[in-house]
């Protein structure tokens, strides 16, 4: 007779499992999960059909959680600067407050049994912004440089911003609003381009 499975234990699996990746990287055994959530070891495998299929759903809900955060209350209307900043903000703010998450995240989408489904799956999330970055560069307002490098440059910024607000929380509005205008002063087209 199968195990009922409980949306709570698999939930609870998946967050211990970031926190757990994030500190020991994705050597870490699937043992260490289990006792870090104060489960029995075959536990895993009731909800998972080894450690690549966890390591994929991390992955998937972090993204996840990564798109819902970053994109919640986005203005319909509004400049392209401010479309841009409350994604910023959202992000950073995100990563300030979930920095295991993040650091599981940088982890394992460098590992190399990602299923390119579940990459395409959670990248389909970020079409707003997608879409917001190749409209501006079209318009002539961002500079044309390929999405991909756009993003990685918007992310390794925000995670720099990320960093010195751990250091020093009393200055994190100075250090969001600075790194934004050093990533946006670097993005935008001016007169000279």
């Amino acid at each position: 007779m199968a195990r009922q499975k409980s949306e709570e234990k698999r939930n609870t699996l998946l967050s211990v499992a970031a926190q757990v990746f994030a500190r020991n990287g994705l050597s870490a055994s699937t043992a260490s999960i289990t006792a870090a959530a104060g489960m029995a070891e075959g536990t895993l495998f009731v909800y998972f059909k080894g450690k690549d299929e966890l390591i994929n759903a991390v992955y998937s809900e972090i993204k996840t959680d990564l798109a819902e955060a970053m994109l919640s209350g986005h203005p319909k209307d509004g400049s392209v600067t401010e479309k841009m900043r409350l994604v910023w903000n959202n992000y950073v703010c995100w990563g300030a407050e979930n920095p295991d998450k993040l650091a599981a995240l940088n982890k394992i989408k460098l590992y190399e049994n990602l299923k390119c489904e579940v990459d395409e799956t959670t990248t389909q999330r970020f079409c707003y912004l997608h879409n917001l970055i190749e409209g501006a560069i079209a318009g002539g307002s961002l500079k044309d440089v390929p999405y991909e490098f756009m993003l990685a440059t918007f992310a390794a910024q925000a995670e720099a911003t990320m960093q010195f607000i751990h250091k020093d929380p009393d200055k994190t509005e100075f250090y969001r609003e600075r790194g934004f205008e050093i990533f946006w002063n670097g993005i935008t087209r001016t007169t000279t381009d």
